[in-house]
Parts: structure tokens; sequence; C-alpha cells
């Protein structure tokens, strides 16, 4: 460790398990964006999702994504890198092969809803939910998993139930070894605690893309030195 201040863990994987949305997507209030976007008024927030589906069914596939894909990205895509997403939405896990690892959750979120208007022309989109459990081994180490975990600290503590080959570590293996790993947070989707903040054992359910998460479908328990993110400030000093 380059700062010295790796502290002992112990990590449990309690379930892995292939799904194909995330909880809680789409939401009323995007819904409702979608709608607008789709010229359809009136319609009751239990009623929404069913209305937004129908109207995607009234257009053509592509602008149906078109559509979807503003919804998701507003002005944070623009209309030539989505018109070239559209193009490959029918690949599989586009998500995955897309530059910027923090579009690839809400390309996920984009194919969910065009597969359910459309699912003879797009794929299934499968994901992975994990559990773990983890208990720090010392009072730093338990210190450092109270309040909002750093997602640094999180990937190093995955990347420890992992194999060599695994992609996260052939890619990022300096940033997991060093004091700054910036990609953490677009790597790690959804962080959901399962347990107290003061807990002797952190209980998280995490999602992301089955190419960072599908190594740990056979780990079970492992030891692990890891340690968070040093401040940026820090690292530019």
């Amino acid at each position: 460790m380059p700062n010295g201040d790796a502290h002992p863990f112990e990590v449990q994987l309690t379930q892995w398990l292939e799904v194909h949305e995330l909880p809680d997507d789409w939401s009323a209030p995007q819904l409702a964006l979608l709608l607008d976007h789709l010229e359809i008024e009136g319609v009751e927030e239990g009623d929404q999702l069913d209305m937004a589906i129908m109207g995607l069914q009234d257009l053509d596939a592509d602008d149906a994504a078109d559509l979807v894909l503003q919804t998701v990205f507003a002005e944070r895509l623009k209309p030539g890198v989505r018109q070239n997403l559209i193009d490959d939405l029918e690949d599989d896990r586009p998500w995955e092969d897309f530059a910027d690892l923090r579009h690839q959750p809400g390309i996920f979120s984009a194919m969910t809803l065009l597969q359910k208007a459309f699912p003879t022309r797009f794929g299934k989109p499968d994901i992975a939910r994990v559990e773990v459990s983890i208990r720090g081994e010392d009072s730093q180490a338990r210190r450092w998993l109270q309040g909002e975990i750093d997602p640094a600290l999180l990937l190093r503590l995955l990347a420890g139930g992992m194999p060599d080959r695994a992609v996260l570590r052939r890619l990022f293996g300096e940033a997991l070894g060093g004091i700054r790993f910036d990609e953490a947070d677009a790597i790690l989707w959804r962080v959901e605690r399962n347990s107290p903040a003061d807990a002797a054992v952190t209980e998280l359910t995490l999602y992301s893309s089955l190419q960072w998460f599908d190594p740990l479908k056979e780990a079970d328990t492992w030891s692990v030195q890891a340690w968070p993110d040093a401040p940026p400030r820090a690292v530019e000093e």
C-alpha cells in the first residue's frame, strides 16, 4: 500500500444474483418527463409505466430509443453520440462498451424500458446484484465502515475476492493498489446499506455490471487489506 495505511477486513459474499432492472429505476418524475416527450397528458402516477410503454410502441423503435435516451441523459449526450448509441443498443450489454463509465447505468436503464416496449428487438438486460457482509478487524477499519463508505475502499474489498484475471483487477490494478481510484463511484452503480452504521458487521447490497461483478460469483469468504482513497488535495501535494 503506497501510503502505508492499509487495514484488515473480512468479507463474506452472502448472495450473488443476476437481475434485469434496478429497483425503482424509472421514478414517477422521470416517467412524467418521458410522457411529456411523447405528448401524452393526464396520466395517473400508477398508470405512467404502462402508458409510456404504449406510447413508445406507437413509434419506430429507433425514434423510441432516441426519446428514452433523451429522457435519461438530457443534454449530457450530444445528438450524434446518442445516434451512434442507438445503433449499438441491439448488441449484447451495450453499456459495457460505452467508454464513459458514468453513463453506463443510464444506458442500462434505457434498455430496461426499451426491452419492455420492444421485446423482440432489444435483448433483456442483465446486471449483478451482490450482497456482502464486511467486518473491520481493527478500530480504524471499523471507522471506515461507518457512515458513507468510500467507493474505492469498497472496490478494494471486493477485488480481494476476485481472481487475478478478473476484468476489474486487470484494467484497474494500478488504481486498486494506489491512493486514488477516481472511477470507483462510477463502477459501483448503487450501494444500499442493510445494517446500522455502527453495526459490528456491515451488510451491503451492491449493483453493477456483470463485467465487474461476475468474478465474485464463486467467491465465499476472504480476508483483505484495504484502504479508502486519499483526498485529492493530498494527492496534489
